[in-house]
Formats: structure tokens, sequence, C-alpha cells
């Protein structure tokens, strides 16, 4: 009893693994697995656990060399030369020294006989399901899924594996499988029941979740209804539930569970860039201000603060959302904007007012359009001019990136085409602006990350137009090194912009890498490849600290044109990667 009891712990024991067959992937696969491994890990392992990790050891074994199309293995696993499953558990040494596990994986099995059906018109079994290939286990557990997940994406959501076969021919060395899908009848969505709800209106649910009632099943459509409603951010948890029974025949109703979230937000931001000064930011929000997941946020934003480029800059800016109007997928948003600008080559005071939509056309794809009436007044070296305009923006969002904003892999594609209107003798035009960024994985800790940008505007030239809708280059979010908007075209901005940059990004630890860095900006007078313009580059190295909210990131940059190459430097402090 006191050898059963005991909690002194002890140092790891050796353990020795001999497999006998297969190869070395599949070794390795075992040692992975491997409870003793595990345990030969763990601090304060006893010899209770040790022993407990033995027995074990026979179940995860074969059931690995079973996945793997290996049924007829011998396995012994010993402790101190003795057998595991031998062991008095009530007569246990005080600690074990040793553990040898010994695999004799046998014949691997083929498929003589693989059978699955029915299938939906067009659907074929696996390649890997079939006679003569490896008869793994986990090859008939998929095949048995992947059938019923077709019946269910064709409207049979009750569909299941009902009938199954399996017979080891151990003198053969073959499996004969056979398995068999009762489908069930066709059925159509039916009512949405909702449960849990405490502030957000059930008809105001059943809306942003969209289940298309008397429509053929389809399981895509409970998982984006599931989606959309999470991306309201009125709910911290949202559980749909299809019913256990069918109705009428042909229906089947579903039960969504939420839990709300806390409605009301509120956060703030920082960043430091040494020409350009500090940029303080802060919001509010409330994710259910009319009860039906409406949000409304007030963002304040002063920027500029100690910089040398011009005045410090402040937005306050008022959005109100509304998800599903007049569609599931779309957000019918409200916005309002009051700016002051005090920027190198100009000063605007302006107003604008937007109404669109936002719709999520996919899990990757965003689009937004709208109309929006802007009064703005800019002073630059011509004077003053007020413009009043009608602006008609239409723009996307295309996110394939692994990782989110702390990409290792895939790519961002962004893009806004503004077509814009004066109302008081103003010039009409369109500006457009398009950002695409790439990331690739050289190794576990090695990412190239490149980013291209362009911008142009159409209908009218640069002189004309308003001084923000020109194109200028230098900064933080152009090119690093150079001040901020330090290359424009003749005395101002220019009708076109082209930028260029490639980040190395290396990790050194779990939570800090390293980054190097060279950026490229060009300006021109006018549409085209051919325009005559003005370019610049900067170049440096920055490192980045993981945090839950994003990394942290400090960017030292120089400029590679001009007459301070090397001898000026500019320092980017923020959250997130620079793209």
């Amino acid at each position: 009893m006191t050898a059963l009891f005991t909690t002194a712990a002890w140092p790891a024991i050796d353990i020795d693994l001999s497999v006998s067959g297969g190869d070395d992937a599949l070794e390795d696969r075992l040692r992975t697995a491997s409870r003793l491994y595990a345990a030969n890990e763990t601090e304060d392992v006893t010899a209770q656990d040790y022993a407990a990790a033995a027995l074990a050891e026979y179940n995860t074994i074969v059931g690995v060399l079973y996945e793997e199309g290996y049924y007829g293995p011998n396995v012994s696993v010993r402790l101190d030369g003795n057998e595991a499953s031998q062991l008095n558990p009530f007569r246990l040494p005080a600690e074990f020294q040793s553990a040898q596990i010994t695999v004799e994986t046998g014949p691997r099995f083929v498929f003589r006989e693989a059978e699955v059906g029915p299938l939906p018109d067009g659907t074929e079994p696996p390649a890997e399901f079939a006679r003569g290939q490896d008869a793994r286990l986990d090859v008939i557990r998929s095949t048995g899924q992947d059938a019923v997940d077709a019946w269910r994406e064709v409207g049979y959501a009750k569909a299941d594996l009902t009938g199954q076969r399996i017979v080891a021919d151990h003198p053969a060395e073959a499996l004969d499988v056979s398995l068999g899908i009762t489908t069930g009848p066709q059925l159509r969505f039916g009512r949405l029941a909702v449960e849990n709800n405490r502030n957000v209106r059930e008809e105001r649910i059943r809306a942003i979740a969209g289940l298309p009632r008397g429509e053929i099943y389809d399981p895509a459509l409970v998982a984006d209804a599931s989606t959309r409603l999470r991306n309201t951010g009125a709910f911290s948890a949202v559980a749909m539930r299809e019913a256990d029974e069918i109705r009428d025949g042909d229906t089947l109703d579903f039960t969504v569970n939420v839990v709300e979230a806390k409605p009301r937000r509120f956060g703030f931001g920082a960043e430091l860039i040494s020409d350009e000064g500090v940029t303080l930011s802060s919001f509010w929000m409330h994710r259910n201000i009319l009860g039906g997941a409406e949000k409304l946020r007030f963002d304040v934003e002063v920027a500029g603060i100690g910089g040398t480029t011009g005045g410090e800059d402040v937005n306050l800016t008022t959005r109100f959302e509304r998800p599903a109007t007049f569609d599931p997928r779309n957000i019918l948003f409200v916005q309002t904007a009051l700016e002051r600008m005090n920027e190198p080559e100009y000063n605007s005071d302006q107003f604008r007012t937007d109404v669109g939509i936002l719709r999520r056309a996919s899990d990757d794809l965003t689009v937004q359009y709208g109309v929006a009436f802007r009064r703005a007044t800019i002073e630059d070296s011509d004077g003053e001019t007020s413009y009043s305009q009608l602006l008609f923006p239409v723009s996307a969002t295309y996110d394939k990136r692994e990782g989110g904003s702390n990409a290792v892999g895939g790519y961002y594609l962004s893009g806004e085409v503004m077509p814009f209107y004066g109302l008081n003798d103003s010039p009409e035009g369109i500006r457009s602006t398009f950002d695409a960024r790439t990331y690739f994985s050289a190794t576990e800790t090695t990412v190239f990350a490149l980013r291209g940008q362009l911008g142009f505007i159409e209908g009218a030239k640069a002189e004309d137009v308003p001084a923000d809708f020109q194109f200028y280059s230098g900064g933080g979010g152009t090119v690093r090194g150079q001040n901020y908007q330090s290359l424009g075209y003749n005395d101002g901005g220019g009708a076109s912009f082209l930028g260029a940059s490639l980040e190395l990004r290396q990790g050194i630890t779990d939570a800090i890498s390293a980054v190097g860095f060279v950026d490229y900006g060009f300006v021109g007078g006018e549409l085209g490849l051919d325009t005559e313009g003005e370019d610049h580059a900067g170049a440096g190295i920055g490192v980045r600290y993981n945090t839950p909210i994003g990394p942290l990131r400090l960017d030292v940059a120089t400029p590679m044109s001009g007459d301070d190459i090397g001898r000026e430097y500019e320092i980017y402090i923020g959250i997130g990667q620079a793209f």
C-alpha cells in the first residue's frame, strides 16, 4: 500500500523502442504516440505513473498500427524486464530504471474488397479506398465520413453510416470492407428557434442567421449563419443545433443557442514615429444599441503630437452598423467624420458623411459600396479653396493570409475605385488605390513579406483636385526612412503612385523576431508607367515582440536615396506588423 500511494518523484527512466517491420516514419509516429515517452517528459512522475502509462501503451501502439494497416502485431511492454500487463499494482517497486517496448508489426494488409454506398451521383470513393491499396484504418474511417458528408451536402441531413462489415483474412494478409450508408429523405430548412437571448430580439437573430426556410438543406449555409451571428460582436458564443426529428416528412428545424457579449467596449492605441510624432487613438462602442445587434462606435484620433511634419491632426468619427439589411450578408452603415489635417504641403478641414453597404460575400471576400458627401476647405501654396463633392466609393478586400495580420503565408488584396463629382465647379474624375501583399515561409522561422501599392487619378489633373486626393510618398505607410510625405510632384502631390516593400522576418524565440526591410516609392505627374516623376527609397531593421493583441513593432530606418543616406534615421513604434 505504501508503494501504491507514494507521491515521491524520480528521475526519467531509460526507454528503448524496438520496431520490427514498417519504416522510420512509423517508428517516429509510435514514439510520438507513446504514453511512456510522454510520462518521461512530465515533472513529478512516480512509479505508479510509469505503470499506468505502460498498461495504456498496448492499446496506444496497436491503435497506431491499425491506423497504418498492420492488423496482426505482437507488442511487448516491459518495466525493468517485467511485462507490464503482469505487474501487481499493489506490489510495485519504489522506482523503475528502464522500459523496453518491442513491436513486431507483422505484414501490412491490403484491401481485397472495398465497398461503400450508396453514394450521390458524381461522387467517387477516395483512390486510397480500393482493391490492392494499403488497408489503413484511417482510410476506412475517412471514407465512411466522406460518404456521409457527400449526402449531407446535397440535402440529406440525416445520412448516417449504418452498415459496417470488416473482415481480416490473416493468411491472405487482406481486409474485406463494406460500408453501408442510410441516406434518409432529402430535407428542407424549417423553423429556427432561439434560446438564451436576453437583449437581442429573436426576429433580428433569425434575420442575421438567414437560414432560407423552405430551401434544400445545405451544411455550408448553417455554418455561414453561425459565422454571421458571431461577426456581429453581440455574441460571445453561438451554437447551431439541428432537430433530432424530421417534421412533415421533409422539414428540418434548427435551434440556435447564443451567449450575449457585454454590449459596451472601449479601447485605445498609440504609435510613435520619430519625425511624425505620437499618434493617440481611442474608441467607445455599443454592440446592441437598438436591440437588434446594431453597432454604434465613436473614434477619436490625434496624430502628429510633437512631430516636425506640420501640426497636429484630429479626426472624430461616428459609425452606425445594422446587420442583415436587405440580405443576411449585408451590413448597412452610416458614418460621419470631422477631420483637421496639418500636413507638410497643405492644411485641410473637412466634413464627410457616408451611407452604404458592407457585404461579406464569403469568408475571404468583403465588398463595400455607397455614396458620400464631402465638404472640405484646403489651404496650400495656391491659397485657400473650398470643395463640395459627391463621392461614390467601391472597395473590396480579399484576405487569404495564413496567420492573420501576423501572416506566415498566403496573400492579401484590397482596392478602392472612387468616382468623384464636384458640386461647386470643382473637377470630376476617378481616384483609385490598390494594395497587394504576399507572404512566403522559407523555413519554420523565416518569412518573406512583399507588398505592392498603386494609386492613380483619372479624368482630372493632379493640380486641380483637392490636395488630400493627390499622392505623396514617405513615412510609415509608404517608405520608411524618408520624411513623411516628403516626395510629391512639382509643388504638390502627384497623379500616380507606385510603392513596393520587402521584409525578411526571422524568428529568434517564440516571442521575439528580427526584421530587415527595404521600401521604394515613386510619384508621377500623370497616369501611366512612362510618366515623369520622382522616386526615393529607404531601408532598415526592426524587432517584433509577440503579445496577445499583436506584435509590438520597433523599426529604425534610413534613407537609401538623396543626400542623407546613413546619416538620418527615423524610428517607428506601434502594434502589429508594418503590413
